[in-house]
């Protein structure tokens, strides 16, 4: 059973915690409503008005306000109890999907309600998300944060698996106000079982403005060696998905395919994840977690690099590119969770609020400018070509930062430390 332990992911903080368990049980259900409007809010945006550049400007509204919520709910999170700050910002979200589908009914649904709703779900987004990371470390215990963080990667690698395919079935069978309303009473659901997390008293800290608060927060992140290191890794790893925009081109261009080896290659990153974060029970045993986080973003750009060198495979490049990809979605799971571990265990409890909504504005950021790096490098080289540029591009960062980030390479599980 011990060596089984070592490569199924370890559920001890949900055996040990009622609460994380309610918790994970409301995160897995959040998402899974989250996700059907990824694809329901698009969906209708181009039913509507037939334009690319629509659906492409609701995603935009959408980050930015996601961007704009993890500010504010990182110093919500430090101020006002976290599960309440949770209940209130689901609500919200809720609320609005109600808008939507109600919208979805009339005969001439407006167009500015989606982007209305938009930002509202957005920002309740980013408030929700930072406080639930915030809240985690109450819940498990320091002793068990590598194992919280796999089980949280879990969730959301679930909902990125199983959400696009069911709010298909869900359009298909009802249209997009079924959709809307699925996630709304999805999002009811959630904030039920918040309610048996119990309270979450913010931490007694100094009550500083809003904007002093902010300060704080970064202040802290950027002077503490550790932490600063670490969110800098999550800026590389954000940056590393960029090259998923050129999965189009590189289909089409290198591998002759169509739209089933298209949608097979956007979904593999979540299929390595999912196989990453279920074997992932030796984390919990790693005492140099700093090294692991730090070898595992560098093996992020070899998923790249294997799916670019896909079209010289004259048998089988559908699949050596599924491989790469998936592989990248491994190390990516990895590296989340080694990510989560060491930055909850670095950072004092009344600045994880703000420290988290770093951690996620990163993300935003990270993932807009990969993108756009990417599409560039699309427009003078090949699909294929790109891709080993993209990837020489991230192994070359990785290795400067793995030499360079001595702070993050020295740091140690503390529980491991003491038994």
């Amino acid at each position: 059973m011990r060596r089984l332990g070592g490569l199924v992911i370890d559920i001890a903080p949900l055996r040990s915690s009622r609460a994380f368990r309610y918790a994970f049980a409301a995160r897995l259900i959040s998402l899974l409503g989250i996700g059907l409007l990824i694809v329901a809010i698009p969906a209708q945006m181009y039913q509507l008005t037939r334009s690319n550049l629509q659906v492409a400007a609701v995603s935009v509204v959408l980050a930015a306000a996601m961007f704009v919520g993890s500010l504010a709910g990182g110093v919500l999170a430090d101020r006002f109890d976290r599960r309440r700050t949770i209940q209130f910002s689901r609500t919200a979200a809720g609320l609005g999907f109600l808008v939507l589908g109600g919208n979805a009914l009339l005969d001439d649904p407006a167009v500015w309600v989606i982007y209305a709703v938009g930002v509202v779900d957005g920002l309740a987004g980013g408030v929700s998300s930072t406080a639930l990371m915030a809240l985690t470390p109450a819940l498990v215990g320091r002793d068990k944060m590598a194992a919280a963080g796999a089980l949280v990667t879990l969730t959301t690698d679930l909902g990125t698996m199983i959400t696009p395919a069911l709010a298909g079935m869900i359009i298909a069978a009802g249209g997009v106000a079924v959709t809307y309303f699925v996630a709304a009473a999805a999002t009811a659901v959630t904030v039920t079982l918040f309610q048996e997390v119990g309270p979450a008293a913010p931490p007694e800290t100094a009550r500083e403005t809003p904007w002093r608060a902010l300060r704080t927060g970064l202040r802290f992140a950027m002077g503490e060696r550790t932490v600063r290191g670490v969110l800098l890794v999550g800026l590389v790893v954000m940056l590393a998905s960029g090259p998923t925009v050129l999965l189009p081109a590189f289909v089409d261009q290198v591998l002759h395919a169509g739209p089933a080896t298209l949608g097979l290659l956007y979904g593999a990153p979540a299929v390595g994840a999912v196989v990453g974060t279920l074997s992932s029970g030796w984390t919990g045993g790693v005492r140099r977690s700093g090294f692991a986080l730090l070898a595992s973003m560098a093996a992020l750009p070899l998923g790249f690099l294997i799916m670019g060198g896909a079209g010289r495979v004259t048998v089988g490049a559908v699949v050596v590119a599924f491989l790469g990809m998936a592989g990248y979605g491994l190390a990516r799971a990895v590296n989340d969770i080694f990510r989560f571990a060491v930055l909850q265990h670095s950072t004092p409890d009344e600045l994880r609020g703000r420290v988290s909504s770093l951690w996620l504005i990163q993300a935003v950021a990270g993932t807009a400018l990969g993108s756009m790096t990417a599409g560039l490098l699309g427009q003078y080289f090949a699909p294929d070509a790109a891709l080993l540029v993209y990837g020489v591009i991230v192994a070359v960062v990785s290795v400067i930062l793995f030499a360079t980030l001595t702070a993050v390479r020295s740091a140690t599980a503390p529980e491991l430390l003491t038994t």
